[in-house]
C-alpha cells in the first residue's frame, strides 16, 4: 500500500516538475524585465502592482504606497451602501427568476 502511495505521488509531480522554469529577460532599450518562457515574453510585475520597468512610477505619477490619511477609505455607509444594492439586485433577480418560473421557460 505504501508502495503504491509513493508511486502515485511521484507520478503525480511528473507534470509539475517536468515544466520550464521561465527565464527573466530585460529589454536593452526600454529596461523593462520580462519573464521568458519558450517564444513568449509576459511582462513582468512588482509586488505594488507596477511593472518593473525603470520610469513606471514616473508614467503613473502615483506614489509607491498609499498614503496614510483617510480621504480614500472604505466607510460603514459605503459597505451599508453595496450591502442594499445586492440585496436589492438580488431581489430583482428572485423576481425575474419566479417570472420565467410563471411563464413555463425556467
Amino acid at each position: 500500500m505504501r508502495t503504491m502511495i509513493l508511486v502515485a505521488s511521484i507520478l503525480g509531480l511528473a507534470p509539475a516538475l517536468a515544466q520550464d522554469a521561465p527565464s527573466l529577460w530585460r529589454d536593452p532599450d526600454g529596461g523593462c524585465t520580462y519573464f521568458k518562457l519558450g517564444d513568449t515574453l509576459s511582462l513582468r510585475y512588482q509586488r505594488d502592482g507596477f511593472p518593473d520597468c525603470p520610469e513606471a512610477r514616473q508614467e503613473t505619477g502615483r506614489p509607491p504606497m498609499p498614503s496614510v490619511d483617510q480621504t480614500g477609505a472604505v466607510t460603514r455607509d459605503d459597505v451599508r451602501d453595496v450591502t442594499r444594492a445586492i440585496e436589492g439586485l438580488t431581489r430583482r433577480l428572485d423576481e425575474v427568476k419566479r417570472e420565467f418560473e410563471r411563464r413555463g421557460r425556467y
